[in-house]
């Protein structure tokens, strides 16, 4: 019997199971990497890896469901068939969503059981620019305040112990402030990124309701989670 024989028999012994379950695609993903262990297949045939959009990724899941699942070897059992055709529609992510790039990320989010990082705790702070140690401890390092020229300070004039007139440098400390807005609103927009793939790939299975145990459901990851009314309810679901 070869591969191909066996996938499909694989795939039609699971379709005699019984209902299909309904799953979100967040979830797809997660069982399939996670679970299932499936794995990206970037083939460079020209035909699966980068494609043409939508029509691209359905076909690629037809593909897949043709053929069954493939033998990967190193002593550990095949992926689920759904769990491939899963890795592959990943795989085939257009340029306009992110690509291999995106994929890889998609992959490695989903064995991890974890969404992008947001920022979610992202409260701007102000630190020194430079500290030096002391017998005091960690102090912050400070510089003449004339050497901003219009918007520092000159040299002041000051009274010494002796009664002498001295001028005196005013100090300020350089600070920086971490994250920045610009830190934040990339780290948000490559969220939006991950949750525009999550949307095409959805589609796409809804679409094509050719997995054999799943239906993907509407259900997706909040939009934008940082959007929350004064209840702290979400407003980017």
């Amino acid at each position: 019997m070869t591969k191909q024989e066996r996938g499909m028999m694989a795939g039609q012994q699971v379709r005699g199971l019984g209902a299909k379950k309904i799953i979100s695609i967040h979830a797809l993903l997660e069982w399939a990497f996670r679970r299932e262990c499936a794995r990206l297949d970037f083939a460079e045939d020209g035909e699966s890896i980068l494609g043409y959009g939508y029509a691209s990724m359905t076909a690629m899941i037809l593909r897949h469901e043709q053929l069954g699942c493939r033998i990967d070897g190193g002593g550990r059992s095949e992926p689920h068939p759904d769990a491939d055709a899963v890795a592959a529609a990943v795989s085939a992510l257009p340029e306009a969503r992110g690509g291999r790039r995106m994929a890889v990320w998609i992959a490695e989010l989903a064995r991890a059981g974890a969404v992008p990082d947001w920022m979610p705790d992202a409260a701007p702070r102000v630190y020194p620019v430079e500290t030096h140690t002391n017998r005091y401890g960690i102090r912050a390092k400070t510089e003449d305040a004339a050497r901003l020229g219009a918007h520092g300070w000159p040299m002041q004039s000051r009274r010494n112990r002796k009664g002498q007139i001295v001028q005196e440098a005013v100090l300020f400390c350089p600070v920086s402030v971490r994250p920045t807005v610009a830190d934040i609103a990339r780290a948000r927009r490559s969220y939006l990124d991950w949750w525009g793939a999550l949307h095409e790939l959805r589609c796409s299975f809804q679409i094509y309701s050719g997995l054999s145990s799943f239906d993907v459901s509407c259900e997706m990851p909040p939009r934008a989670p940082w959007l929350k009314n004064v209840d702290g309810e979400l407003l980017g679901g």
